[in-house]
């Protein structure tokens, strides 16, 4: 497996949103076949109460919006959109994760190109498996080579998963469902062709969720390779049959029948309502003194993220967060950010993703904490801010600054959007920004599980206060 540094990044989102009357998490389940226990269903009410967040819960028997096609789905919605929840309805830990991601940017569903996967269809469920074949090892034949052996591989194994059909090439909705296939194969002493293999979920590429590596899943010799293939196909079909149906870790759903009506959110009284920002006119910048040091302001909720983060879609699924951010703001122009220099840091230890296991890997293995305790971001230069501030007005810019971690630094463009607003008669400076950093390119860390560039990128959104310095 790849190293899975999709933590200080999976997108990171510096957060400090106040909660909305319209927050709303959804859960779709089947009542007639509803795969969540109660415990579970629990554990996401006492988190919606936790998060001042309306919890409504939909039996898709009565009828579901179209994109909803498994259950149980999660959705969370605000004035700001709605987003699809990609993990373990039993990981109460990530859907908190994901409730405060969303808060701030909401994943566009879309479609995503992937290549030699196995497709399953079932009434309105998908569900595709990625296949991944290692070398061979052993006493290789002269005549091996691999990317033939692949495609061989592939082929016979789809004869073995019978439900299956190979796409050599598939535009994959965001609602069908992922696992991952990894086959390990070998040419024994005494020449047979042995297979070992994993099955991953598409929410934890860390730990299998069906391993046979001690002992052969298939074996034969080179003449049946097919057959061999094929036999590890049906084995493998059965394994992945078996968790939709009984997976008591988060991984089993039920499709959705054709037959149950189709109905719109806005009937289901799910209608995304925008709220207006109100501001007074008569509150300008000359009724307040302003200054030319700002540092990031604390929050007073102190468990609400700073920073959340995610990869590109597909595996934007996986997402962290970060609870704390340092930061100061010089202004060279007063009251303009032309000419602005700023410096801003996030302690390591300080990023999550919602589990413990993840937070080993990113914390000691990824970005190696212990020799590189922090993250940061200093500007060079600002393009697009020769205007002045104005209480209310966002104001465009784009940042380019040093982006360092792991001991390198690389150059980062950010588009920027500074807005001065009042809070109880202070004068703050509302940042928002989103930038994408090449984390395999520059860092070289892999990512998750998945196709380039999108295991390769992290996508940031940010937004945070800041205060003057007395």
């Amino acid at each position: 497996m790849p190293t899975y540094l999709f933590l200080f990044i999976s997108a990171i989102y510096f957060a400090a949103m106040p909660n909305s009357s319209q927050d709303k998490l959804i859960l779709f389940i089947n009542e007639s076949n509803p795969k969540i226990e109660q415990k579970h269903i629990n554990k996401i009410s006492k988190l919606a109460e936790e998060l001042n967040v309306e919890l409504i819960k939909i039996n898709v028997e009565n009828g579901a919006p179209k994109e909803v096609t498994t259950t149980p789905s999660i959705f969370f919605q605000n004035e700001n959109g709605r987003s699809r929840y990609y993990g373990r309805y039993t990981n109460s830990s990530r859907i908190k994760n994901f409730i405060r991601t969303s808060k701030l940017a909401h994943k566009k569903e879309g479609k995503t190109r992937v290549e030699h996967v196995l497709r399953w269809e079932s009434e309105r469920a998908e569900l595709i498996v990625p296949v991944k074949i290692t070398e061979l090892t052993g006493e290789v034949p002269n005549e091996y080579e691999q990317e033939k052996f692949f495609h061989k591989a592939v082929k016979a194994l789809d004869v073995g998963m019978k439900e299956f059909e190979l796409e050599e090439v598939y535009q994959s909705p965001k609602s069908a469902k992922t696992f991952y296939i990894n086959i390990y194969p070998f040419l024994s002493a005494s020449k047979n062709l042995c297979l070992t293999a994993e099955i991953f979920s598409q929410y934890n590429c860390i730990k299998p969720i069906f391993t046979k590596t001690d002992t052969t899943i298939s074996e034969g010799s080179w003449d049946t390779f097919s057959k061999v293939f094929a036999e590890a196909g049906e084995t493998l079909q059965t394994e992945i049959l078996r968790q939709i149906d009984e997976s008591k870790i988060g991984d089993a759903f039920s499709p959705i029948s054709n037959n149950i009506n189709i109905k719109s959110w806005e009937s289901l009284d799910l209608t995304i309502k925008s709220s207006i920002d109100s501001r007074s006119e008569e509150i300008t910048m000359n009724d307040f003194s302003f200054g030319k040091k700002w540092k990031v302001k604390k929050r007073s909720n102190i468990d609400e993220p700073i920073i959340i983060f995610s990869f590109l879609s597909p595996v934007d699924n996986y997402a962290g967060e970060v609870k704390a951010l340092t930061g100061t703001l010089e202004l060279d122009n007063i009251p303009s950010m032309n000419g602005a220099k700023g410096i801003f840091k996030v302690d390591i230890s300080d990023v999550t993703m919602g589990s413990e296991d993840f937070d080993y890997e990113v914390h000691n293995k990824m970005l190696n904490m212990s020799i590189f305790p922090d993250a940061s971001f200093e500007f060079t230069s600002i393009t697009g801010a020769d205007g002045n501030l104005e209480i209310g007005k966002i104001d465009n810019m784009d940042v380019q600054g040093k982006f360092g971690m792991l001991g390198i630094n690389t150059n980062v463009y950010v588009d920027t959007q500074i807005q001065p607003i009042v809070d109880d008669n202070e004068l703050l400076l509302k940042v928002n920004c989103t930038f994408q950093l090449p984390l395999f390119e520059k860092f070289k860390v892999e990512g998750p599980d998945g196709p380039s560039p999108a295991k390769d990128i992290l996508q940031f959104y940010m937004q945070f206060y800041m205060e003057q310095v007395n």
